[in-house]
């Protein structure tokens, strides 16, 4: 049977927790948090970009910023699994406070840490994000729990590489019309570059079509206006969904849930 809890808080609006039993695939999909996981049973298939991994108990899989992935169940077994996922801006404003010379976010150059002590401080805060623990206490769990991981791993990281000027400029567009049907074509005329180096230049850098990059930035969104109660309608069409079939095959494939499963399933 599958079972997925969401926590949010909006005293704690850094972050989103999630707890699933299942079996579900995810289609490769991107997110604009730092993302860590970890299984409590069986395997899961992890892939990073370009990159393969079968991920075990007492591991930790780390997922920057909109980096290409997705984590699969190895087969028909149904596995539990924690998803935690922190804003860019509060894991850069910790960074910070731990190595004062830096000057922004600093990536993980690990997919995997092996680390049975992280990982089992990893689902102690988890278990207490879910808990009725007092906010003070869940706080200060979580801002211990990174400082010991970004202490640890200080050493194996490295300076996350800018994406290029047009680039973002193509993204910051592209969150701007999200109620929008953006095709190539437009893009085209709006930055006066030829759709095949548009086609290009998110492969390289971003190893993702421009459509679905765009695709995510939709559902990343969506995901927010449910946290706020907006009702699928209302948010299909925020989002420039106007199918709604469209919307919740879409939403399904990168969340692996319903759009009104997510939003039942949020503890608050």
């Amino acid at each position: 049977m599958n079972k997925t809890l969401y926590f949010s808080y909006e005293k704690l609006d850094f972050l989103e927790l999630r707890y699933s039993i299942s079996n579900q695939c995810y289609k490769q999909h991107i997110h604009n948090s730092l993302s860590i996981g970890a299984i409590l049973d069986g395997q899961r298939i992890y892939t990073n970009k370009n990159k393969t991994i079968t991920l075990e108990k007492n591991q930790l899989a780390i997922i920057n910023p909109n980096t290409i992935h997705s984590c699969n169940s190895s087969s028909k077994i149904v596995n539990k699994i924690y998803m935690l996922y922190l804003d860019k801006n509060w894991c850069f404003e910790l960074q910070k406070s731990i190595f004062p010379n830096i000057n922004e976010f600093i990536p993980f150059s690990n997919e995997i840490l092996k680390n049975k002590t992280l990982y089992k401080k990893f689902i102690t805060l988890c278990e207490l994000l879910f808990s009725n623990a007092l906010i003070l206490e869940k706080e200060s769990c979580i801002i211990d729990f990174f400082c010991s991981l970004y202490t640890k791993y200080n050493k194996n990281i490295q300076i996350e590489l800018k994406t290029s000027e047009k680039i973002e400029n193509i993204i910051l567009y592209m969150k701007n019309h999200l109620k929008e049907d953006i095709s190539l074509n437009c893009l085209s005329k709006e930055f006066n570059l030829s759709t095949f180096y548009i086609i290009k230049l998110f492969k390289k850098e971003l190893n993702i079509s421009a459509h679905s990059y765009f695709i995510n930035l939709k559902i990343e969104f969506a995901k927010e206006l449910l946290k706020k109660g907006f009702s699928i309608v209302e948010t299909a069409l925020e989002c420039g969904f106007f199918d709604q079939s469209h919307f919740h095959r879409n939403f399904k494939k990168i969340v692996a849930i319903t759009p009104k499963e997510y939003q039942d399933n949020f503890i608050q």
